[in-house]
């Protein structure tokens, strides 16, 4: 096209040499590279000396960067002035057919140097998408600058226009008003700078999939970037073929500052109403790399946070190097306008309270990577009141590979439920990427008692072979004062006991040695016990169980049974579960030989017993008897359960428990053998179950005990 120029006014320049009042020149076709015209016509007038009036008439013009040309492109100047010096035309108009334009003519002046080929173009109140388009425009042969200006444009619509002539990503939909629009470009054969810098309201963007939202926003935006090319180097495609490819770099730097807006990036979502949010970058973008040398983002009295980066950018994408730094930020703004939007409704997380304030740095190189925080003062409380956490500072570190960078934490105090609260504790970790180490006993109190955990290990974090181990003690907690806490059936005596060495590892579970348990003034261990898949489909746990010396009285008044008084020993030897359901076991309780204290049972206990033993044990008790007394004596009671499973027809399975109690009696066995007058014995006369119905006759008892937080069996 400047060619063409060039020719309309050298011609113009011939009326130095011959009077010709009147030329009319048809080109036919012309090409340049990159385009093309067609139907070329141009016509001039001398209308007195130093003026002529000039019309150039292009029936066609084929642009290589447009999908369709442009037809029926006309300018028209009536009066150019010229002299030897030059020609200008101050008032020329150009009109371009079909439907780019709002409206298709345009006002131009332009100015012709003819020594130094330099053109000065300068078109004003171009309509295009409801707005106004002004355009300056200076070329020579050093260089070339272009200047637009836009006032009130409507991007949609501009876009929707544009789409015509110039095939458009269809992945994200984007309109917005733009009030001023400036953009700058100046180079010589190729593009070395440019810049843009905008103001836009009622900016709304989405992706297909919506994963990436934006609605009503506003905002400022400057750009600006120098092109710097490098020389041509040679590369092979073929062993046969070879090609140029020249290489180029962008060094840009832009602000951007959102002043309003809903944005949405799956899966936050941000509101930004009295708090804008300004970016800054400062990069330089080449073919196969990209250069960070710094970024901002500061979203006012939320959160401020800087770095710099090295990546490698192509087919595949890799951080060489990241440094990140977030400034010391409140957590309660940062959490309302960021995390609160991922979590769902129903979810306690998405209900917090929270306070006080962090910091942290990310370093993040090819190889190693690190990661520290720091907090300071933080409370958390669920809205419900459901836990709780005050007090909570100290430093976070987190490498991938170095085992001697360690972490603490120190709160002041903490609760599980409104009446489980926790006094303050600390805690010294080793974390990286492999490893979760304890680097010192944690000392937890609860209540008069208190859980220290010794030894804990976590290796291969997060991989198909992790594991870990852990020891400890349970130092004698309050059962009165737990159960309460818990809303459990009230329970007396103290919890305590040994944590033996506990390892994970290839997806098995297993106790090294017995876990103790005091409780009920007696013991309760667990020995050779093992999970294996725990968190899979099917898991499979096994464990031998000893119960030594149970205070009964103690016992049964926590679960309104009715009262007993003695003590219970027992086990359940070879426990199987599968999937949490019972394959086989062998268990038994009973009164132990030594037992010394007195052995006395309410009315409501044998009722439960005898409900256990089935109707006919039941119907065996006189109810005479025990319309007159509320206790009586027994001399021993055992009760026991020998669990077998069967395949049965269509591979059903079929699970039977085989019963036995404290001794044989006349076609049964004894469950309570009963002690001086009025003497009552519950005798079981069914030797053989089906586990489903001794589950609901266990079920039904324990609905007769009244208790609100009674188990449920399944």
């Amino acid at each position: 096209m400047k060619r063409l120029l060039l020719l309309v006014f050298c011609l113009c320049s011939t009326s130095f040499v011959f009077a010709i009042d009147n030329i009319t020149l048809k080109l036919g076709s012309i090409t340049g590279t990159g385009w093309q015209t067609k139907g070329v016509v141009v016509e001039w007038h001398w209308l007195k000396d130093n003026q002529v009036a000039l019309k150039l008439n292009i029936a066609t013009l084929i642009l290589a960067q447009l999908k369709k040309p442009l037809e029926n492109v006309i300018l028209t100047c009536k009066q150019a002035q010229y002299d030897i010096k030059q020609m200008t035309c101050p008032l020329a108009e150009l009109l371009i057919g079909g439907n780019l334009l709002d409206k298709p003519s345009i006002n131009l002046s332009f100015s012709y140097y003819f020594k130094s080929q330099k053109i000065d173009f300068d078109l004003e109140e171009l309509a295009l998408a409801e707005g106004k388009i002004d355009l300056q425009a200076k070329s020579a042969p050093k260089g070339w600058q272009i200047q637009l200006n836009a006032h009130k444009i409507e991007f949609d619509k501009l876009l929707t226009q544009i789409s015509q002539f110039i095939n458009l990503p269809v992945s994200f939909n984007l309109a917005a008003h733009f009030s001023h629009l400036e953009i700058k470009v100046f180079g010589d054969s190729k593009v070395r700078h440019a810049s843009i810098d905008g103001e836009a309201t009622g900016l709304k963007f989405a992706n297909i999939k919506e994963t990436q939202v934006g609605e009503n926003m506003a905002l400022k935006i400057a750009l600006k970037t120098d092109i710097i090319y490098f020389p041509a180097v040679s590369t092979q495609i073929k062993k046969s073929q070879q090609s140029l490819k020249q290489n180029k770099k962008y060094s840009v730097q832009g602000t951007l500052k959102i002043n309003q807006g809903e944005v949405y990036i799956d899966p936050v979502y941000v509101e930004i109403k009295d708090k804008p949010i300004s970016m800054m970058i400062d990069f330089v973008w080449q073919p196969t790399h990209l250069s960070i040398h710094h970024f901002a983002y500061t979203h006012t009295d939320v959160i401020n946070l800087q770095g710099t980066g090295e990546f490698k950018i192509g087919e595949k994408w890799d951080i060489n190097t990241l440094s990140v730094q977030i400034m010391q930020s409140s957590l309660k703004p940062f959490y309302t306008s960021y995390l609160q939007s991922v979590f769902d409704e129903d979810n306690q997380l998405s209900q917090l309270d929270i306070s006080g304030a962090i910091k942290g740095k990310l370093n993040w190189h090819k190889n190693q990577h690190y990661v520290i925080a720091q907090l300071y003062d933080v409370n958390i409380e669920d809205s419900q009141k459901n836990f709780g956490l005050n007090g909570l500072r100290g430093k976070i570190q987190w490498h991938s590979t170095a085992t001697d960078l360690p972490s603490h934490l120190h709160w002041e105090g903490a609760y599980l439920t409104p009446s489980l609260k926790l006094p303050g504790s600390q805690i010294r970790i080793n974390f990286n990427a492999h490893r979760l180490k304890l680097l010192a006993p944690w000392y937890q109190p609860i209540f008069d008692g208190a859980i220290r955990i010794e030894q804990f290990e976590w290796k291969d974090l997060g991989k198909e072979n992790q594991a870990w181990q852990l020891q400890g003690q349970l130092y004698p907690i309050s059962l009165s004062k737990l159960s309460t806490a818990l809303e459990w059936p009230p329970l007396s005596g103290q919890l305590s006991g040994q944590i033996p060495n506990v390892t994970y590892r290839n997806k098995h579970l297993k106790i090294g040695g017995k876990l103790g348990i005091h409780v009920f003034d007696g013991d309760i261990v667990l020995h050779s016990l093992s999970l294996n898949e725990p968190f899979g489909e099917l898991p499979e746990l096994r464990a031998n169980i000893e119960v030594n010396e149970l205070n009964l009285k103690t016992l049964t008044e926590a679960f309104e049974f009715g009262e007993i008084q003695g003590q219970l020993s027992g086990y359940v030897n070879q426990l199987f579960l599968v999937d949490w359901q019972p394959i086989s076991f062998d268990a038994y309780f009973g009164t132990p030989k030594d037992d010394k204290m007195p052995h006395k049972i309410s009315q409501k206990a044998i009722n439960n017993l005898s409900n256990l033993g089935g109707s006919a044990a039941a119907n065996a008790i006189s109810k005479s008897v025990l319309r007159f007394f509320e206790h009586f004596y027994y001399q021993h009671i055992g009760w026991g359960c020998r669990l077998e499973t069967y395949i049965v027809e269509n591979g059903l399975e079929k699970k039977v428990c085989q019963m036995r109690g404290t001794g044989a009696a006349s076609n049964g066995y004894y469950i309570i053998k009963g002690s001086l007058l009025p003497r009552i014995d519950i005798i079981g006369y069914e030797k053989s179950v089906n586990w489903n119905v001794l589950i609901s006759r266990i079920q039904t008892v324990i609905s007769a005990t009244g208790s609100i937080n009674a188990p449920v069996i399944k």
